[in-house]
């Protein structure tokens, strides 16, 4: 419990936040105030005192949308939700969170392992893939739900057209691929220590590819500076 406190009292937060998010995990019998951001038993809060700009706000808005879409659909339940900026901070209390969140639900081991480690390949391509803006910040959206069909983390963020078009073929490349195929691939670059996406896709979306329950779940939404909303949706057999 104390490494939880001391990750989530360190995160730094900017851009829009989360008022009221989703029920929590019963581990969380507390509530901390700092940085504005706070945990209790029951809900789990992302705020900031920095002013919205419209970029964040649209990625707060669309978690929005998806949650209230998820709990309308009475299926499953979420388990973790963030919108705001990514940092080392943000990424590890993230990562504790979910670990913490599955087990206290009773997930089996290789699952939970299954989970957190797809999770961290879809953090790492938003850092790898996510647009940068003036002050030097990728903005993101996050969920990790469970559904009939397993744990589905979804990850949006920002791209501009060149980066769509990329993550477009690559995508476009892996889904084509089967089970087999994708393992081959997957054992061929980790052999030729080929990390890059240079002439094709790279090693963390074949991974992803992997372990995901059918082909990686993806679309862009075009705003109307020119940018896209990347969103991925990696489902996860439990």
């Amino acid at each position: 419990m104390n490494k939880l406190v001391d990750a989530v009292n360190n995160i730094q937060l900017r851009g829009a936040g989360i008022r009221r998010v989703f029920p929590t995990f019963q581990l969380l019998n507390c509530k901390f105030y700092r940085q504005k951001l706070h945990i209790s038993r029951r809900f789990f809060y992302f705020s900031s005192s920095s002013m919205d700009t419209t970029r964040p706000q649209h990625l707060f808005s669309t978690l929005q949308a998806t949650l209230h879409e998820r709990t309308d659909s009475g299926e499953g339940g979420v388990l973790l939700s963030f919108s705001g900026q990514l940092t080392q901070e943000v990424h590890d209390s993230l990562m504790m969170l979910a670990e913490n969140s599955l087990k206290g639900k009773g997930v089996k081991r290789k699952v939970v392992n299954r989970v957190c480690s797809t999770l961290i390949e879809c953090l790492q391509n938003v850092s790898r893939h996510g647009w940068v803006d003036d002050e030097g910040e990728i903005q993101l959206y996050l969920t990790l739900e469970h559904t009939p069909l397993g744990y589905q983390i979804r990850v949006g963020n920002f791209v501009d057209f060149d980066m769509a078009a990329g993550l477009r073929e690559n995508l476009a490349e892996v889904n084509v691929m089967s089970h087999e195929e994708l393992r081959v691939q997957y054992v061929e670059r980790l052999c030729n220590n080929d990390w890059s996406e240079k002439g094709g896709a790279g090693l963390g979306l074949i991974s992803m590819a992997k372990k995901s329950q059918g082909p990686l779940d993806y679309h862009f939404n075009e705003l109307e500076t020119g940018m896209f909303l990347f969103t991925l949706a990696v489902m996860v057999k439990s």
